[in-house]
């Protein structure tokens, strides 16, 4: 049975790109709402010297609230501004346990969106000097409330940083308003900048941990570790094995390439320095996985695999960067931030490294490494794909669901590669006896590792190391 794998891999992986093609046109999208259609918004962002509120008001409550029945025209908004938020200012008022805080308006109301409802969007900054921010707060939102009891107010905590709550995604429901109750108290018991540092290092962990994209991108640079590019006649090809410590040598390059140049534009997007689309970079992270996923079937030049983890590595590091942004900190609480969450998503990376490049260190010794190789190549492509349509029609992936079953069982999906391993290993292992014998037909015999060095020179000879 075994040599007939080679000639069934490739009307395999048709087959499965056809099928995944096919879900994507058949199968609609979905999206999330920032809270239930019909309410209000409001989004609390605590900081250490002052408290930001963005207001998401459906257009209907604002009417019967105010009695400017506007027109969706933002002109017409514009005009009554000034008495707009002086209405507002006038019924949503918050303090701490110090003082009653001061509104500024700090984002003029403008129309938005929201849950394809016609909403007005605005932010009001509650300071009191430059004093922090002490003890728990109270949100007392009057507006609309006075005028309709039984419209609702749905009150979110974006992030309290000196309180430890930073979270992705997202904000956290922290309370409803409505049917009389105008108030809500937001109890911050522990409070100092250590509980954001070590917040903000385990959401550096999960953004990894959690997102599939960044994941599938590392994992189709680690591919080629235990691999050496090596020119032929038809240009360049990987050949395995290769010494254990330089699979592990280039691995360590490769993560620390990925990571030297997402800490650039993290830390310049966050700082606010420069400033890219969301949506672009977004593809542009999926079109990272596609290339390296194409090197890792067919090498695009030696040591390809770095330049790649490099360059795209600034644009992982744009898409970090949103995460440090939603939080709205303070600057100083941003440097912290940068810091902290760079050192979670080291973290992170090095955890995966450990569980994946020994299973793929182990299966270079076999024949199947390079069909594995070229499967989950595929595969990654196929999935980058999927999300490249997906963000283009603001959508999410039909593949959604497998994704989030792999973060559901990362244990389980875990063992099952181990296992697939173990069982490719096992059968096409080289020098096997009987067992090497019918594996022949999947792979040119390759290189040992003592035959490593003299194939590596013979390569750098004809070619200039990237």
């Amino acid at each position: 049975m075994l040599p007939a794998v080679p000639r069934l891999l490739r009307p395999l992986l048709l087959a499965i790109a056809a099928v995944f093609a096919a879900l994507l046109v058949l199968l609609p999208a979905t999206g999330a709402s920032a809270h239930p259609v019909g309410s209000t918004g409001v989004f609390v962002t605590v900081q250490s010297d002052a408290v930001d509120v963005k207001m998401q008001i459906q257009k209907a409550g604002f009417v019967a609230a105010t009695g400017y029945d506007l027109a969706t025209d933002q002109a017409e908004l514009d005009a009554v501004a000034d008495n707009l938020m002086t209405f507002i200012l006038n019924r949503v008022t918050m303090r701490d346990e110090v003082a009653k805080l001061t509104p500024e308006v700090t984002e003029d109301p403008e129309f938005v969106t929201v849950n394809d409802e016609d909403s007005i969007e605005t932010t009001i900054r509650f300071t009191d000097g430059h004093r922090p921010i002490e003890g728990a707060i109270t949100l007392d939102y009057g507006f609309i409330l006075d005028v309709v009891p039984s419209h609702q107010v749905y009150v979110a905590l974006v992030s309290d940083w000196n309180n430890g709550q930073v979270a992705e995604g997202d904000p956290e429901v922290v309370g409803v308003l409505g049917g009389g109750v105008t108030e809500i108290t937001l109890d911050r018991a522990q409070q100092t900048p250590l509980h954001g540092f070590f917040s903000v290092v385990w959401l550096g962990m999960l953004h990894i941990a959690e997102g599939t994209d960044h994941l599938l991108f590392l994992t189709t640079l680690l591919i080629v570790a235990p691999s050496l590019a090596v020119r032929s006649r038809r240009g360049f090809r990987w050949t395995q094995p290769i010494p254990t410590s330089r699979a592990v040598l280039r691995a360590t390059l490769i993560i620390t390439s990925f990571t030297a140049g997402h800490l650039i534009t993290l830390a310049l997007v966050s700082l606010g320095v420069i400033s890219f689309p969301t949506k672009p970079v977004e593809i542009l992270v999926a079109v990272s996985i596609v290339v390296a996923a194409i090197h890792a079937i067919k090498p695009l030049m030696p040591r390809g695999e770095l330049i790649i983890a490099g360059v795209f590595g600034l644009v992982h590091g744009t898409a970090f960067a949103t995460t440090i942004l939603d939080l709205n900190l303070g600057f100083g609480e941003k440097l912290v931030a940068i810091l902290g969450f760079n050192i979670g998503v080291e973290l992170a990376q090095l955890c995966a490294a450990v569980l994946v490049l020994p299973l793929l260190i182990w299966l270079s010794h076999a024949r199947a490494y390079t069909p594995f190789r070229n499967v989950i190549a595929a595969l990654a492509i196929v999935a980058a794909s999927a999300w490249i349509i997906a963000i283009s029609v603001d959508g999410t992936t039909v593949l959604q669901p497998v994704f989030d079953g792999i973060a559901r069982f990362p244990v389980v999906c875990y063992l099952v590669l181990v296992a697939v391993v173990a069982v490719l290993w096992y059968f096409t292992r080289n020098g096997s006896g009987q067992g090497e014998a019918d594996a022949a037909p999947l792979a040119p015999a390759e290189p040992t590792a003592a035959d490593v060095d003299v194939l590596e020179h013979e390569a750098s000879s004809e070619r200039t190391p990237a």
